[in-house]
């Protein structure tokens, strides 16, 4: 009965992750299932999954396998003698010492338990496999449930058919590799793209101007010296591989781009106050002295009001302190202070009043607004100097770009700068190189970048101020080995520090 028990609850297990199997949306999923899911079926204490040209790609436990380890370039080896042995066409087998060398024996048992089971898996042209490890020996039943389960799992793998981005790249390398021309072909077709006939004909054509100016002699022994290494195989493969490697070719970087005013008018608070109120929209049309918004005025109007009182008030003191000094000598003691204190409350007055004055702001010249959504801005305080909107002329933008520390290239003033946008990526804007930050600027994602403008050449369409995309800075000419080489030498540089 307790055999019978066991039976059943296998069985359940087995549909159980069936089921699972049948769901899975991705191979990250299925090889997640198989490493560590398959303990409910059969416990264990250790399972790695193994694909061909990839290694261990999973180990159950853990989230990230580090491929260059030594532990994992020994298990990979070790899992790549266990896959071509022959006991893989009969199915799953227990793993003996005798199938491994006496160093592989001696390294298991200081990494993995004693008992382990090798469970071969059909993935197509390439060989893969399940090692699961323990204590105990596995039983019979439990190798049957195992056959069973990998099957299934195999056949929901072949179906998703994409193991790993790096098995993906592994093959894609296989396969160029296998449709690269050999020499001698790639010889054959580069002579006949470069005929010699062909190539100088056009030589001794151009060589007429040359034997007219008494240089005939230096052109021809040049030509002879072209033939020459022509028809030299040796000699004709190391001139193209020279040239190749010496080409000049322009040294790029693409970078995030987008399009903003050249010579905007930014509009700032000109005193501290609340936003009250927007007499524009976004993106609207507007003239020279046309208001653009308030702010509350009820603070500075209130204290205009009593500045206004207290100026009433300082001058009536004052007259009647100028009507008494007529008889009083005591009272035209008191004029002088009176009289300042009178002027001083009217120049309160007039700042407050001037104060009020700026609460309205109004466009500075003609353009576009540009600003985010108004009722964003409704009831926000704002200090002295705080940026609002921007007043752009229309048709006068130019790109702005960012370039990242580590793209960092030399720029000239001449250098080219196209920005492809997102909006538009047929109908390119090219211009010329303006300004290039002198040291990185924080950006909002938390990096640091170069800034660089660049002014839109003459008679292109006015796009919109705003239009987003990918900018192509194009440097200096550099060879074409080292526009290769540059990234590359740059990281190990930093690794190493040659």
């Amino acid at each position: 009965m307790a055999e019978e028990r066991v039976t059943v609850q296998a069985a359940d297990v087995l549909i159980h992750l069936s089921r699972q199997v049948r769901q899975a949306e991705s191979d990250k999923a299925l090889q997640f299932l198989v490493v560590n899911q398959t303990h409910q079926l059969v416990p264990y204490l250790l399972g790695v999954l193994w694909v061909e040209d990839e290694g261990v790609v999973l180990q159950s436990g853990v989230s990230h396998v580090e491929r260059n380890s030594p532990y994992i370039l020994w298990l990979n080896s070790v899992l790549q003698l266990l896959s071509q042995h022959e006991a893989c066409q009969q199915g799953a087998f227990h793993v003996e010492p005798d199938m491994l060398s006496e160093a592989d024996v001696a390294e298991w048992g200081a990494h993995l338990p004693e008992t382990a089971i090798w469970l071969p898996i059909t993935a197509g042209k390439r060989k893969a496999g399940l090692l699961l490890c323990r204590e105990q020996a596995f039983g019979d039943a439990e190798l049957v449930y195992l056959r069973e389960w990998i099957d299934i799992w195999s056949y929901a793998w072949r179906r998703l058919d994409v193991p790993t981005v790096y098995g993906e790249l592994m093959r894609f390398w296989l396969n160029l590799k296998a449709t690269v021309p050999t020499r001698d072909a790639l010889g054959t077709s580069l002579g006949l793209l470069l005929n010699p006939r062909h190539i100088f004909a056009k030589m001794m054509a151009a060589g007429c101007w040359v034997a007219a100016h008494g240089l005939k002699a230096s052109f021809q022994r040049l030509t002879d010296e072209v033939v020459a290494i022509w028809h030299n195989k040796k000699r004709r493969w190391k001139w193209l591989i020279a040239i190749l490697i010496l080409f000049p070719v322009h040294l790029s970087v693409l970078v995030p781009g987008e399009l903003v005013p050249a010579n905007p008018a930014i509009i700032r608070v000109p005193v501290e106050g609340v936003v009250d109120e927007f007499y524009v929209n976004p993106n609207q049309r507007v003239v020279q002295g046309q208001p653009l918004f308030k702010l509350d005025p009820s603070s500075t109007l209130t204290r205009l009001q009593v500045a206004q009182q207290e100026t009433q008030i300082a001058n009536q003191e004052y007259r009647q302190s100028a009507l008494q000094g007529l008889t009083d000598a005591k009272s035209r003691e008191n004029l002088v202070p009176q009289q300042g204190r009178a002027q001083e409350k009217a120049v309160e007055a007039d700042y407050l009043k001037s104060m009020l004055e700026k609460t309205n702001i109004k466009a500075p010249r003609n353009g576009v607004v540009l600003f985010d959504e108004p009722s964003e801005w409704i009831g926000k305080p704002v200090a002295a100097g705080e940026k609002v909107m921007v007043v752009a002329t229309e048709g006068d933008a130019e790109i702005e770009a960012w370039i990242p520390v580590g793209e960092a290239l030399e720029l000239s003033k001449d250098s080219s700068v196209t920005l492809y946008l997102n909006a538009m990526p047929f109908s390119p804007v090219t211009a010329k190189l303006r300004y290039e930050g002198y040291e990185p600027i924080l950006r909002p994602d938390a990096t640091y970048a170069y800034r660089v403008r660049a002014t839109l050449l003459s008679g292109k369409e006015n796009f919109r101020v705003g239009l987003k995309g990918t900018a192509k800075i194009q440097g200096n000419y550099v060879p074409f080995a080292y526009w290769v080489l540059r990234r590359p030498l740059a990281t190990l540089r930093q690794f190493v520090g040659l």
